[in-house]
């Protein structure tokens, strides 16, 4: 009888509770990142600390939903989940699966001004590599320009 109980009650919890990042559609992904474009256009560079903060609108942890920013050398200029990657080049440098998925994101914003990329990645809280897929869009301030990005883990 305890057997079953335990049993119903893991059950239980792994009915009700929500994969993270898994209710995430595109457009909320899209929406998200064209909020910290607007927010640079708006501000300028001091935009682009409001992105990366941790605790700011830009980083929605129940969902796994972060925006991220890269300059055109992909170099991580925010990134609210792992603010340690703030200032760190990342150019030619694949994910687990060999796949240089920066490098395709700033081309893809450079050539195209905005667009989907696939790759490999870790999800907040959640142990392993996932699927992700990411847009990104060019916006240019002053004489910066940036590569904003947001994305969405692929169930």
């Amino acid at each position: 009888m305890k057997i079953k109980t335990f049993i119903y009650c893991i059950c239980s919890m792994l009915l009700i509770t929500p994969a993270q990042g898994a209710s995430v559609t595109e457009q909320e992904v899209i929406n998200l990142v064209n909020q910290a474009v607007k927010l640079i256009q708006s501000e300028g560079l001091p935009a682009i600390k409001k992105i990366g903060d941790p605790s700011g609108k830009f980083y929605i942890q129940s969902q796994s939903l972060y925006v991220f920013v890269y300059d055109t050398n992909c170099i991580i200029k925010a990134h609210p989940f792992k603010p340690t990657l703030v200032g760190r080049s990342y150019k030619g440098k694949p994910d687990v699966r060999g796949k240089k998925f920066r490098d395709d994101i700033v081309n893809k914003a450079l050539t195209e001004g905005s667009g989907w990329t696939t790759y490999s990645y870790i999800k907040p809280d959640t142990p392993g590599i996932f699927k992700k897929k990411v847009f990104g869009k060019l916006v240019t301030v002053d004489t910066h320009q940036f590569i904003v990005c947001c994305g969405m883990y692929i169930q």
